[in-house]
């Protein structure tokens, strides 16, 4: 009988272990945010969709997300990186506390020459907004700026698409490679499936931030399908280039 109740035991102990989410131990302070996205045509509406942050840049506060979301959720007819009469309005705010939240104000990058069906989209994959207003506790992330480490930890920070409370996961990767401005990643401990995280940030051991969660890239050495997050050297070029044309 007592072994009977001791088998039962360590058989509950194993399910609930593997029920739990995979996810690192590394702890960082509250840095992600989820998109809630309000389309002028309401049956768009997004109340929680993928993953975003905000930076600090000039000393200012900037909030990012990816760019390639607007592919997935969009009108049919809104066919380019142009916000005005599609959606009403766009903000951010953690997932386990939905009372602080960030208004955005304007896309920076917007650009109506942009085909968000293009390949291209992922190549530069981030949207940037200015802040209207920010209730939110959460940190601004400060942006890397040294070359990254073959084989240093990197590590994502959010909340895949099944989640919908709790406090932010971290999932731990290693560094590959970068291949253009693609960040290829090798998996430590990451959760069954990504979706979801679209825009979340990548950031290294001290929290400073190195990317944004965007798609894969197969790595034409090995011809391996790698984890790529988009680097953000290029997102650096365009606040630097609207800091000197302001």
């Amino acid at each position: 009988m007592k072994f009977k109740l001791f088998f039962a035991i360590a058989i509950l102990w194993i399910v609930g272990c593997y029920g739990q989410e995979i996810s690192s131990n590394k702890v960082f302070k509250e840095i992600a945010l989820v998109n809630g996205i309000e389309f002028i045509n309401p049956k768009y509406d997004q109340p929680k969709f993928s993953c975003g942050f905000l930076i600090k840049y000039n000393n200012e506060t900037f909030a990012v997300t990816a760019k390639h979301i607007l592919k997935i959720i969009k009108p049919e007819k809104m066919t380019t990186l142009l916000l005005e009469n599609y959606i009403k309005k766009w903000v951010l705010y953690p997932l386990n506390n939905k009372s602080e939240i960030v208004i955005c104000d304007k896309l920076l990058n917007e650009d109506k020459s942009e085909l968000l069906e293009a390949k291209s989209t992922y190549d530069n994959d981030w949207l940037v907004f200015s802040i209207k207003q920010n209730s939110s506790n959460i940190i601004p992330l400060e942006i890397r700026n040294t070359p990254l480490v073959q084989g240093e930890k990197l590590y994502v920070v959010g909340w895949t698409r099944t989640m919908e409370n709790g406090s932010q996961r971290v999932y731990e990767f290693e560094y590959y490679k970068t291949i253009s401005n693609r960040i290829l990643l090798k998996d430590i401990l990451v959760p069954e499936k990504f979706g979801g995280l679209s825009g979340a940030p990548l950031v290294d051991e001290n929290g400073l931030l190195v990317g944004i969660v965007s798609n894969g890239t197969v790595d034409p050495d090995s011809n391996k399908k790698f984890f790529s997050p988009c680097s953000v050297t290029n997102l650096v070029t365009f606040m630097e280039n609207r800091k000197h044309n302001k």
